[in-house]
């Protein structure tokens, strides 16, 4: 597991998505004075089948310019399948050599999210792994969620995709680490606190 501060690029690049609003100026205090935007990679669609492999999570501190990530390699039960790795880049050596056991991952996100609101781009996928996950290892999540998904589609309607790389290309931000944990934190926090106004 790794915890890093980020600068304040992630929030300041709030601003370039703009136009996706059709807004010149942003009002960040409709967001959650502290708030954690989380990630899962995972080995399928389906909670009950698949594993996680990898989640990302970004605590974000809305009158700060210092925001805490947390990132963990999860080594799942079963081998990961070439078309997820081709998806995510995330491969079976990687998660030999740093992944860490589900249930240890799960303790250490859980200090890191603490009670804070927590956002995920589809809310239903991320949260579904999670609390599935959770359960296994009796462990309970009951912080309150939002999608940030939902909220763009509610922010923009009429949009042909709401995909979440679509989104990012819209508003001129970056599609590096897409399908990466960390990476895709990093554009729903700007997506989420767009759309949020």
């Amino acid at each position: 597991m790794e915890f890093v501060i980020i600068g304040a690029a992630a929030i300041l690049v709030v601003f370039l998505i703009a136009k996706l609003s059709q807004k010149k100026k942003l009002d960040l205090s409709a967001l959650p004075p502290v708030f954690v935007v989380l990630d899962l990679e995972t080995t399928g669609l389906d909670p009950d089948k698949h594993e996680i492999i990898e989640v990302g999570a970004i605590r974000v501190n809305r009158d700060s310019e210092n925001h805490a990530t947390f990132e963990a390699l999860v080594t799942p039960k079963a081998k990961i399948q070439k078309k997820i790795t081709e998806l995510t880049g995330i491969t079976q050596a990687m998660v030999d050599a740093d992944g860490n056991e589900l249930g240890e991952t799960l303790r250490e996100l859980m200090k890191f999210i603490g009670d804070y609101p927590l956002v995920a781009f589809n809310a239903k996928f991320d949260m579904a792994f999670l609390r599935n996950a959770a359960m296994t290892h009796n462990l309970e999540i009951n912080n309150r969620v939002s999608c940030a998904l939902e909220m763009a589609r509610r922010a923009w309607p009429g949009r042909e995709s709401y995909k979440q790389a679509d989104l990012a290309k819209d508003g001129n931000l970056s599609t590096e680490n897409t399908h990466r944990a960390l990476g895709d934190c990093r554009r729903t926090v700007i997506i989420y606190s767009a759309a949020a106004n």
